[in-house]
């Protein structure tokens, strides 16, 4: 079906007028000339920073470029940078220095020698300082010991996404140098030795962090000082068991005895204090009755000159037969283990009950070094059966 002439010729006139319009709309938007626009900034990458930050872009297809711009803080505050190009690719990096910590917006321009700038290119970045810094915790430690002149250190496991990339230790070895070791991280199981480690000496720790994996920068915490254990039972205690040791100049039979270098009172001494009821092999430490009770305030015991520090005793426990309602692994000052009825008087003290504890332990301070006495007092009430046999004693000492 044709239109009718008329119809078409306002049609086309119509569509003429439309074609002007639209022109016209055109030429307003470029009265000052075409719209040229360089280069865009390419791939893009934000690195955080302490109170810093580096950008990095790529320069691939414009030749005309001469420099880049970064904007942030609303175009408040901006840093150019002079670029010379390359014949092929090229990377461009700026440092953007004396920011303060927080949370960034940064755009990017490139322009030619004209002026022309490329499209905006927008990215976001954070800026740590000492904010994050005072947040920062030290990796935990498990636990710290010294034995044969070499520390081990037992880190707790850490997860990744923590940002601890290392730790720093610093110590005194035999020689009374000062060492410092950094020790990259390992997330779990990890263990750290240090040779030649001086008996007395302390360890100072701190954890280094990077909070981003493409962070320019390395946060510390602060330093602390570890809870070094040492085993000092051998500097101090004679005869500590494991096996115990029988004292051949008294009396003595396949089984029964008197531990060597220990002191007992009559009490503890009339039943003997060396028991071998599982071969010399695995000979015990015991205050005892059975069929002969009771027993009152039965005492072994060793005294010693310990010097200032931390300690803690402790007493392995091999079996105990029946309840035993007060027998205490005890320390006090002076020469001589209080009464059970005087236990609160004691330096410190741990109570035996039944073999569902196996490790009873007293723990001390010394501020000063003194003489002390460590050992076992006990009543025995049951005059039937009760048993206490102890397989080892420890001392150990904390710095």
């Amino acid at each position: 079906m044709q239109l009718p002439k008329i119809i078409l010729c306002v049609f086309v006139a119509f569509t003429a007028i439309l074609s002007c319009k639209k022109a016209d709309e055109f030429k307003k938007y470029t009265a000052g000339g075409e719209i040229i626009y360089t280069g865009r900034p390419d791939s893009v990458q934000v690195y955080p920073g302490k109170n810093r930050v580096a950008l990095s872009w790529l320069l691939i297809s414009d030749p005309t470029i001469v420099k880049s711009k970064v904007y942030w803080n609303n175009h408040k505050d901006s840093a150019e940078l002079a670029v010379v190009r390359g014949s092929g690719t090229d990377t461009i990096r700026m440092f953007i220095n004396h920011l303060p910590e927080d949370n960034y917006d940064f755009e990017i321009y490139n322009y030619d020698k004209q002026g022309h700038s490329s499209v905006k290119v927008q990215v976001p970045g954070t800026v740590y300082g000492d904010i994050y810094t005072a947040s920062l915790l030290n990796r935990a430690i498990t636990d710290a010991g010294v034995e044969n002149n070499t520390a081990t250190v037992t880190w707790g496991n850490v997860a990744a996404s923590a940002g601890v990339i290392a730790m720093q230790l610093s110590y005194t070895d035999t020689l009374n140098l000062s060492r410092d070791t950094v020790i990259p991280a390992v997330y779990e199981g990890q263990v750290t030795l240090l040779p030649r480690f001086q008996p007395g000496s302390t360890i100072r720790y701190r954890t280094l962090f990077k909070p981003a994996v493409l962070a320019i920068d390395t946060f510390y915490s602060r330093y602390d000082t570890i809870p070094v254990k040492a085993d000092v039972t051998a500097l101090y205690l004679k005869n500590p068991g494991a096996p115990f040791l029988r004292d051949d100049t008294q009396y003595y039979d396949w089984r029964w005895g008197q531990l060597l270098n220990w002191q007992y009172n009559a009490a503890a001494g009339n039943n003997h204090t060396y028991d071998a009821i599982n071969g010399s092999a695995n000979a015990c430490f015991t205050i005892w009755i059975w069929g002969n009770g009771p027993l009152v305030n039965g005492k072994i015991y060793q005294t010693v000159a310990l010097p200032a520090g931390d300690y803690v005793f402790n007493a392995t426990v091999s079996n105990i037969d029946n309840w035993l309602e007060s027998t205490y692994l005890t320390v006090a000052y002076g020469s001589a283990l209080p009464n059970v009825e005087d236990i609160s008087t004691a330096l410190a003290y741990g109570q035996f009950t039944d073999n569902s504890k196996t490790l009873v332990s007293a723990s001390f301070t010394l501020p000063a070094s003194a003489t002390v006495t460590l050992g076992v007092v006990g009543s025995l009430a049951n005059p039937t059966a009760q048993t206490l046999r102890i397989s080892k004693v420890t001392l150990v000492k904390y710095k």
